[in-house]
């Protein structure tokens, strides 16, 4: 079988073994290149990234200052993002509740004309489970 973009396609009658075995090792070869290529350049990177912050090693530059300073930026946010978190949380538990207790009435009416022998679930009308059933 030959891959031809993406897919399996049976050789053709003209073509013989020997030159799909050929076609077969060129591409295996060429994965092998591109994949020890991409490789080579992401050491590289590293490498050059290392070399590059050397000469600042041990030293309090205006670069280990910035560095600093978005850390405490970035933790001052995190702390700041964590609290509107909770805080709108809580919020939509509020009107969540709130809606739930708006609707009770309704509820209960339509449960009533659907189905009047139907018992109850025993939640409050904010929806929370009956205080009795956690006894």
């Amino acid at each position: 079988m030959v891959k031809r973009r993406g897919r399996s396609v049976p050789p053709t009658s003209r073509s013989s073994s020997s030159e799909v075995t050929a076609l077969a090792r060129i591409d295996a070869q060429y994965k092998t290149a591109r994949l020890i290529v991409k490789w080579l350049g992401i050491v590289f990177a590293i490498m050059a990234g290392g070399y590059a912050l050397r000469p600042f090693a041990g030293e309090r530059t205006i670069v280990s200052l910035a560095f600093s300073f978005l850390a405490d930026v970035k933790f001052a946010l995190a702390i700041t993002l964590t609290g509107a978190a909770v805080a709108w949380a809580a919020a939509e538990r509020m009107l969540r509740r709130r809606k739930t207790e708006q609707l009770q009435d309704r509820i209960i009416d339509l449960e009533r004309r659907i189905d009047p022998n139907r018992t109850t679930s025993g939640l409050t009308k904010k929806g929370m489970t009956n205080p009795r059933d956690l006894q």
